[in-house]
């Protein structure tokens, strides 16, 4: 990130600011041969972190000035530790470790005598395609300005506890501010299934996940699912009390477990004002994850399992709309799309190459295509009225709910560069991405006993005191017995809808829009994607009290399908006015009825038997876990 310079005999103005408070400041150097003689003037307050590189010539005098600003938003932790001597390294790149300026006949005494604080943050970059990303860097600071090793940790701590002061009420101030914004969570809850995807969610979890969660300092427990249902099971008879937030580690079928067994619960009303939901994209459509950094304007590709993961430690929430879905013998909950046909077809049909991973639709599909289909049925809606107020959207909210600072004028322009420019962003003068490993000592080392564990020598990460991670995932399974004991006494509690609380009436029959005829297929959505590369309602918002219905009728050419199916990837497939044997509508419920229950029907891309269907959307009915609007 390029910073404006600014003078250097005024290092006390910079981030000069009436609300920084608590603020920190230091003089550091490098001790790398890259940036050997180059001074850091460091501050650190509620806005961020800011780091003022001050260059010597030969002459002795002081050379142009580089400012760095990593704001309190792309911060999630840090860490104080005291290295042995036989853990000294090198830093690989950047500016090397920063060192409390002091002589160099002293160095050597007092080399076992340091602190150091390293400071975690996840930046986004810009490369040179303009692509998006964010990338982790981390700040080392080296305390040694001490003759004990005592004061330069006391020293050390100070700045630990200042920076986790200042991140705390970062968060604080966007909950005062917006009631979508959580305060940290006491605890989180992950739920994993190892099968999703092509069977690597485990490994993906320990590599990309278990660091950020230990990093941000988040204490949770892992539960790793042993059969179908198993989440279901766990939400709808566990007690939840004690977590704020449930992740689900794996695909959106894992997600659908999770919401249909908390709205099975008699006490679900409770439970979704106090829990907010999360999803790590393990599967292999993440329709859902897709949708939610779309809709935030977060970056996914190329590591959406990290973007997921710094949403679940980010604190940001928002409402998400759920369908009630009535069937011939039950009542279920949806989240993404209700599908009969083609698509359906697809992603059912396909189940047999799971181990392609998400290659399997493409091959399948051309499959479909070749041996097209068409089905008999009859579906009504109710559209939705055009004079309708919308609900504010997701990253309305969170702009709403950003912190407004009167920064100085150079921390200012700082951070609007850092906003607002299309420059690369370069921050290789001041990230210093050091190996951990050499950090994994006992105390730092979690309860984990695979070679996956974050704390062994094939991971570049180390983890938090032990006391954070708890992992029953070998050792516990929710039977039906366990689940019984841990929920309160419900039994003399009467089970109620969710429409039943958050619905009004649907309008008689005479008010429903009817057709009948061949279908190729009948789609509703609710999200923007159905699967990471499949933008299938691109004007879908997370909480717009809207289902997008697409209806493709028999008759349709298969160039036509096959143009259709291509441009979905971009969000371009849905014709604008309607056509022929293509038609969108928004919808508020829809009836769909399958003539003698031919075909394969999905509900988020599960499977459920054939049948009449009534489906209509509840507005906000959970809280679902979002990044910070992306820059």
């Amino acid at each position: 990130m390029q910073i404006n310079s600014t003078k250097n005999d005024e290092p006390e103005k910079i981030l000069h600011s009436s609300l920084a408070g608590h603020e920190l400041r230091d003089t550091f150097y490098s001790n790398s041969k890259k940036k050997k003689g180059c001074v850091f003037h460091v501050v650190l307050n509620s806005l961020g972190l800011l780091l003022q590189r001050n260059s010597m010539s030969i002459s002795g005098s002081t050379v142009a000035t580089k400012d760095h600003v990593v704001p309190i938003s792309d911060i999630i932790g840090g860490r104080c530790v005291r290295l042995q001597r036989t853990q000294r390294f090198k830093s690989p790149g950047g500016c090397g470790v920063c060192t409390p300026t002091i002589s160099d006949k002293d160095r050597k005494e007092n080399e076992d005598e340091d602190a150091y604080l390293y400071v975690f943050a996840y930046i986004l970059k810009r490369n040179m395609r303009n692509n998006v990303r964010r990338e982790r860097t981390v700040i080392t600071l080296r305390f040694r300005s001490f003759d004990s090793h005592e004061d330069n940790m006391r020293e050390a701590e100070k700045w630990y506890k200042t920076l986790k002061i200042h991140r705390e009420n970062y968060l604080l101030e966007g909950a005062a501010r917006d009631c979508r914004f959580n305060i940290p969570p006491k605890r989180l809850l992950i739920l994993l299934n190892p099968k999703s995807g092509s069977g690597k969610a485990k490994e993906l979890f320990h590599r990309q996940v278990v660091p950020v969660l230990n990093e941000a300092e988040i204490p949770y427990d892992l539960y790793v699912t042993k059969h179908s249902n198993f989440a279901h099971e766990f939400v709808k008879k566990r007690d939840l009390s004690m977590w704020t937030e449930i992740a689900a580690v794996g695909g959106d079928g894992l997600f659908h477990e999770v919401v249909n067994g908390l709205f099975k619960r008699v006490d679900w009303e409770n439970v979704i004002e106090n829990i907010s939901l999360g999803i790590i994209p393990c599967g292999s459509g993440n329709g859902l994850a897709r949708s939610i950094a779309h809709c935030n304007e977060e970056p996914y590709d190329p590591k959406p399992i990290l973007g997921a993961a710094l949403t679940l430690v980010g604190g940001h929430s928002t409402p998400m709309d759920i369908v009630e879905i009535e069937l011939q013998n039950k009542v279920i909950y949806s989240f993404l799309s209700v599908g009969w046909g083609l698509i359906s077809d697809i992603d059912i049909e396909s189940e047999r190459l799971r181990p392609l991973g998400y290659q399997r639709f493409t091959i399948w599909t051309l499959h479909r295509l070749i041996n097209l289909r068409t089905y008999r049925g009859r579906i009504s809606y109710i559209p939705k009225k055009e004079d309708d107020t919308d609900p504010v959207l997701p990253h309305q909210e969170v702009s709403r709910s950003r912190i407004s600072l009167q920064y100085s004028i150079n921390f200012q322009e700082s951070l609007n560069k850092k906003y607002k420019s299309n420059d690369h962003i370069n921050t290789t003068d001041f990230e210093d991405v050091i190996s951990l490993e050499t950090l994994a000592n006992q105390s730092f080392r979690s309860r984990c006993d695979s070679w996956l564990s974050s704390g062994s020598r094939k991971s570049t990460y180390y983890s938090i005191a032990e006391s954070l991670y708890h992992s029953i995932s070998d050792t516990s399974e929710c039977s039906d017995s366990d689940c019984a004991e841990d929920i309160e006494d419900t039994n003399n509690l009467q089970h109620v809808r969710l429409s039943e609380r958050k619905a009004s009436p649907l309008p008689p029959p005479d008010k429903w829009v009817v057709e009948e005829g061949e279908f190729v297929m009948v789609h509703a959505a609710y999200q923007t994607h159905l699967g990471s590369d499949c933008f299938f309602a691109p004007q879908s918002q997370l909480n717009d009290g809207t289902i997008h219905l697409v209806i493709i009728y028999g008759g349709i050419s298969r160039s036509q399908l096959l143009n259709f199916l291509i441009n979905m990837s971009s969000g371009t497939h849905l014709p604008s006015p309607n056509t022929e044997f293509i038609k969108v509508v928004r919808v508020e419920a829809f009836q769909l009825n399958p003539h003698n229950n031919n075909g394969i029907l999905t509900v988020d891309g599960e499977r459920m038997k054939c049948g009449p269907i009534e489906a209509r959307i509840i507005p906000g009915a959970v809280k679902v876990m979002i990044p910070k609007k992306g820059h």
